[in-house]
């Protein structure tokens, strides 16, 4: 609805699943692919790679409902040219998308303060940076379903993975990001946002 209010000239296809969208793009090209992490078949950032092997230069924006200071570095690192979050007013996700059609990159303030405290300041001491940042993909989903509530088994389920799985990544998690348990991880994650 967006695109047909403020782009009535574009013309657009979505897909229902990952491969969906893979299969568009063997018989369409596109000025922009707008991807939700979170689509059915999905394949984390490694969707980045494969839209570009259908379609080489195709600008993407991410965007999810996942928390953007946990999800948008890995996505920006792997290639996607912007991630903004579906909470964001539509008058954002239209920047967002002028930004990437005029061959520019998109995140929102907050993450630009994310990268920004991950820098060294003049003297080259470290500004204190995100260690969200230095988990893994895996890690950040087992965290985002941590921070939902759920137990382990649970995220074992969701991620199809064995429990004894979730809870190497839930010790290295706490490690990282030097808490004891989940109270602390959430104050921890608080502070990042």
């Amino acid at each position: 609805m967006v695109f047909a209010e403020f782009y009535p000239r574009a013309s657009v296809s979505q897909a229902g699943t990952f491969q969906g969208a893979l299969s568009v793009l063997e018989h369409e090209r596109f000025d922009l692919a707008v991807l939700d992490i979170d689509i059915p078949g999905g394949e984390n950032v490694r969707m980045i790679k494969l839209l570009r092997e259908k379609q080489p230069g195709l600008p993407i924006l991410i965007h999810s409902a996942f928390d953007e200071k946990v999800y948008a570095l890995p996505y920006l690192q792997a290639g996607a040219d912007g991630f903004i979050s579906k909470q964001a007013p539509q008058e954002e996700f239209l920047t967002a998308v002028q930004a990437i059609l005029d061959h520019g990159r998109y995140v929102s303030y907050d993450v630009q303060q994310i990268f920004l405290s991950s820098f060294t300041d003049i003297s080259g001491r470290t500004t204190g940076g995100n260690p969200i940042v230095t988990l893994s993909p895996r890690e950040r989903r087992v965290m985002q379903l941590m921070t939902e509530g759920k137990w382990t088994k649970e995220i074992a389920a969701i991620m199809n993975l064995k429990e004894n799985t979730i809870s190497t990544y839930k010790r290295r998690i706490y490690d990282k990001m030097e808490v004891k348990d989940p109270i602390e991880l959430s104050k921890k994650i608080a502070l990042f946002r």
